[in-house]
């Protein structure tokens, strides 16, 4: 297994809340439970590295004092303007 391909393996087992050792194991253990390649684990998008990051970064912006103020006319301004599907805020 090339260095660059393990690596990738590991973060996802990280991301995961799981060593690489522990992400081979239970593959492992899913192939003899029932006998064919296991299931196929997915991330929630919401623990990804680059949405972890928007989230510092946001969390850095609003200890820094950077907040915008929206009243729920402005937002319903701004879904007006920017969306265009039909979803009622509330």
């Amino acid at each position: 297994m090339d260095d660059d391909f393990r690596n990738q393996t590991q973060q996802i087992a990280q991301d995961l809340g799981m060593d690489f050792t522990t992400a081979v194991r239970v593959f492992l253990k899913q192939i003899v439970h029932n006998h064919r390649l296991p299931f196929k684990p997915e991330l929630d998008p919401f623990y990804m590295t680059h949405n972890k990051i928007a989230l510092m970064d946001s969390m850095q912006q609003l200890n820094k004092g950077k907040l915008i103020q929206k009243s729920l006319k402005g937002l319903q301004a701004m879904k007006n303007k920017f969306c265009f599907y039909n979803t009622k805020l509330e």
